[in-house]
């Protein structure tokens, strides 16, 4: 039996992304509106994936496809938990800011900033912001062994190897044979990561998890239906 088509599905699922969609969005829900802007960040990442993809760039997208899965990840993480994510990434901005700051006056660059924006910073430095036990799990590590995926995993490991300096990486470009190397300057593997396959995984995984945060799960029955079609889990991950 020929397996679905992942490219199908995906336009299918693209669809479902309505101008309408902020209808279902409570603007007083803050887990929704920072899953908002994940999950758009997302759809972006998987869309400059399937460019690169058409261009048969392939192997210029991991950066992409692993920004993908991490935001994804913590998308599920912002799905199950809610606000206390976005405390959780609170605190972050702030430790974040500090070391901004000192940055800026080791190098004495803060004259560099426009005063109103070093304004910001600064009243960001000195909220006082409570320490959160799940800080730990914006390390991504931490959050794939507090939420368990497989797939999700899986790709993260393999695209690590190709978004930083590997001798993987470097491999896409030259083979090792007998008689010496074989090089080229276009990949040897065009496509060493399925991009549509990876793209509808990722993609479905991430409108899982943000359509239980919009009003009515408007998502649902096509989801579900997606999910039966590709044998994929019809219910988001949980935490262990």
């Amino acid at each position: 039996m020929t397996p679905p088509d992942p490219a199908v599905t995906i336009l299918r699922l693209e669809e479902l992304i309505t101008p309408d969609l902020h209808e279902h969005l409570d603007p007083q829900n803050r887990a929704a509106v920072v899953g908002w802007g994940w999950f758009f960040l997302i759809r972006d990442q998987i869309s400059a994936v399937l460019l690169l993809h058409r261009e048969q760039r392939c192997a210029a997208a991991a950066p992409n496809r692993r920004a993908a899965v991490e935001h994804t990840m913590t998308l599920l993480w912002l799905a199950d938990e809610g606000d206390s994510v976005v405390d959780v990434f609170n605190r972050g901005l702030q430790q974040d800011q500090i070391q901004l700051a000192n940055m800026l006056r080791a190098a004495d660059m803060t004259h560099t900033m426009q005063s109103d924006a070093y304004a910001v910073l600064e009243a960001t430095v000195a909220t006082d912001i409570p320490p959160h036990p799940d800080e730990r799990l914006r390390k991504i590590d931490h959050l794939f062994r507090a939420y368990e995926s497989h797939t999700l995993r899986a790709y993260y490991q393999v695209e690590s190897r190709f978004a930083h300096p590997s001798l993987t990486g470097a491999q896409l470009y030259f083979r090792d044979q007998e008689n010496g190397f074989q090089i080229s300057q276009e990949s040897l593997f065009p496509e060493a990561v399925p991009c549509q396959l990876f793209s509808l995984h990722v993609l479905y995984d991430a409108m899982l998890a943000f359509n239980g945060l919009l009003l009515g799960t408007p998502w649902s029955e096509t989801l579900a239906s997606v999910a039966d079609k590709h044998d994929l889990s019809a219910q988001p991950i949980r935490r262990r």
